[in-house]
């Protein structure tokens, strides 16, 4: 009877030592996993939060995913076995909404560039001098140029809010070149009518922030999880 129980034991102890040592060696391939995904993914998953006072966007980075994404696909298809969470969010994170990441990164840059530039701000004393505004109406066509030469098209979900800031940006430019008109250069400042201008700039802003926003905490999460499985030292051998 002892002899049996010492058996049963040593049987539990041999058991538990190869469980043990399958969950670690099960560990090693995750973790290689994880170190192969780190050193393709790396230098491109360095995307910035915009914050809303920020007058710059990383446009570098941004450029980066997006010039990069195709081949970093085709290298992670070598990797097997990738988590289905992971791999769902690696596909949505390289995929070709990527590139247009990079063209909405680009849009906000100029819509802060012009903002600024314009001064047209409804907070701040809007009276401007006949050349001041020739040159805000200079500004404005040079600004729908560059979007238009750039080919900077937004995706639909910004359908309503372009439509809205061109209606506006018409408005102004109609409206304001004919108080330009009407004036010379020794009359009195005039107090311009921007504040709609204005408004549909700064919600166009919030709209694109909030998406290049929405893809960094996609970035971060990735980061995580693959922290995760390049650290791993010891897992269930029995999991998924």
């Amino acid at each position: 009877m002892k002899k049996a129980l010492i058996s049963i034991i040593v049987i539990v102890l041999l058991a538990g030592a190869g469980f043990g040592v399958w969950g670690y060696l099960k560990a090693q391939n995750i973790k290689k996993q994880g170190e192969d995904l780190r050193q393709i993914t790396s230098d491109t998953l360095s995307l910035k939060s915009i914050e809303p006072n920020d007058v710059e966007v990383s446009l570098e980075e941004w450029k980066n995913l997006s010039e990069n994404s195709s081949s970093i696909r085709n290298e992670m298809s070598k990797i097997s076995n990738i988590p289905s969470g992971l791999e769902s969010n690696l596909s949505q994170f390289y995929s070709d909404k990527s590139q247009g990441k990079y063209k909405e990164a680009q849009y906000l840059q100029i819509l802060l560039d012009g903002q600024r530039k314009l001064d047209l701000q409804a907070k701040t004393e809007n009276k401007k001098s006949k050349g001041q505004i020739e040159t805000i109406l200079n500004e404005l066509r040079e600004i729908q140029n560059q979007i238009n030469q750039s080919n900077l098209s937004l995706g639909p979900e910004f359908d309503l809010l372009m439509k809205e800031l061109q209606q506006e940006a018409d408005s102004f430019l109609s409206e304001t070149a004919k108080v330009a008109e009407g004036m010379n250069y020794e009359s009195p400042a005039i107090q311009l009518n921007a504040a709609g201008l204005d408004k549909t700039i700064d919600e166009l802003k919030t709209a694109v922030t909030k998406s290049l926003n929405d893809w960094v905490s996609l970035q971060d999460k990735i980061k995580d999880e693959i922290g995760k499985l390049s650290t791993a030292n010891w897992v269930n051998p029995l999991s998924k």
